[in-house]
């Protein structure tokens, strides 16, 4: 008799899959809130604290630099386990915004948001690597796609938000203290929330010394990658409404509302990227998601008329959600168990050191030639992205964890990716 239990390559969720994907949404809903908050005050808070538009930029990038602390999670993640760094850099985040919430000066604002910064590199980079190791190769891309739409409904919620950060001059603050709210959930995560399965203790291994053993082949294109797309995305993303409530002249509520419903749908992306990753390969998903990501960043930039905003917002949206969990299924699943969450770590801070080269680029360019050619420069490198995606090799179907015997044995995994 055929059992009707889900194979390993099944596109079916199991009650197991189900669970993690709950407790991880609850953790991708709070830190996407909370990390979107910088930049969806930035029109508030930038005359607050008294900033011009490049100054501004070069705060994000110091914020970016020291959120490059994040990858002391992902090393301690690849000795200890996933699961208490995980959670850490999740009660980091909160007090990061309580903190952010009563600074008195700009120099406490860049030391807040550093912190926030940090737990939330460290999340973003621990929870793909955790849900890919928990859920079965089948379901493991949709499953990032469903974390990521977690996060895109926090990010929704602050802009819903936002209405309240124009009450005062200081009335910003309100909206990273609703941040601090997320610590509410460390109980319950800490106590639902397992090990991950794949991982076991071993002896550990330096990460240089793994690029030697040959990883180094998969690690640098998807370097670039991450670098090209950081580099062009940050500055891209983050001055959106900048863009149109002072450079444009939108009213607050019609940009809020141009972003809530041109993103929003554009989040669906995430649905269909995952799908169709698990279905048709990460490949040419990620080119795919590359290539409509570049089109609709630059043309929001370089268009004025309030349609073609609308169309470029949900195209960069899209392409960018879309990109989500088909890179980060791929980056995971090229790389062995006992430095998976090390490499992603190490991925994630070549996509810092890229965001930071994309806003010091900004900050001596856009007082100079301004935001619409300065994105369209940074553009370039999503063509060079697209090139080294072709250099590694499809991943679809990859398992990452071996059949163990019953209560999960300690025997180091032999998969392709174990």
């Amino acid at each position: 008799m055929t059992s009707a239990r889900p194979q390993p390559n099944s596109h079916a969720f199991t009650p197991a899959d189900r669970r993690v994907l709950f407790l991880m949404s609850i953790v991708g809903f709070i830190t996407g809130y909370a990390g979107s908050q910088m930049s969806h005050t930035l029109p508030f808070a930038r005359l607050s604290l008294d900033l011009t538009e490049g100054q501004m930029s070069l705060m994000f990038a110091i914020v970016r630099a020291a959120s490059l602390l994040g990858i002391l999670f992902a090393m301690a993640a690849d000795r200890k386990g996933r699961r208490k760094p995980l959670l850490f850099a999740f009660v980091l985040v909160g007090f990061g915004s309580l903190a952010t919430a009563f600074v008195p000066s700009v120099a406490a604002f860049v030391i807040s948001q550093s912190a926030v910064r940090v737990g939330i590199v460290a999340v973003a980079s621990l929870s793909i690597v955790y849900i890919a190791e928990e859920l079965r190769a089948g379901v493991r891309a949709f499953g990032i796609g469903i974390y990521g739409l977690a996060g895109s409904m926090g990010v929704g919620l602050g802009l819903l938000l936002l209405p309240l950060a124009e009450a005062n001059d200081t009335s910003w603050r309100v909206l990273f203290g609703i941040a601090t709210l997320g610590l509410l959930a460390v109980p319950f995560l800490n106590k639902y929330l397992p090990e991950s399965k794949a991982f076991v203790p071993t002896t550990p291994i330096s990460f240089i010394k793994a690029l030697g053993l040959g990883l180094s082949r998969h690690f640098w294109p998807l370097a670039g990658v991450s670098f090209f797309v950081a580099a062009f995305s940050a500055p891209a993303f983050d001055f959106v409404l900048e863009r149109l409530i002072n450079d444009l002249a939108w009213d607050t509520g019609a940009a809020r509302f141009l972003l809530i419903v041109s993103s929003g749908l554009g989040a669906v992306g995430l649905l269909i990227g995952g799908r169709l990753a698990d279905t048709y390969g990460r490949r040419p998903v990620t080119v795919a998601a590359l290539a409509i990501g570049l089109v609709g960043g630059v043309g929001f930039y370089l268009l004025d008329s309030g349609w073609f905003l609308a169309l470029s917002v949900f195209l960069a949206t899209f392409g960018a959600t879309m990109l989500t969990p088909s890179f980060g299924a791929m980056r995971t699943e090229l790389f062995p168990t006992r430095v998976r969450a090390t490499a992603g770590g190490w991925l994630t801070n070549i996509a810092i050191v890229g965001s930071i080269s994309g806003f010091i680029f900004g900050s001596v360019m856009i007082d100079k030639v301004g935001l619409p050619i300065t994105v369209a420069i940074l553009g370039l490198g999503i063509i060079v992205s697209i090139w080294l995606v072709l250099m590694v090799p499809e991943t679809q179907g990859m398992s990452l964890v071996r059949k163990r015997a019953p209560k999960r044995s300690t025997t180091p995994p032999t998969s392709p990716a174990g």
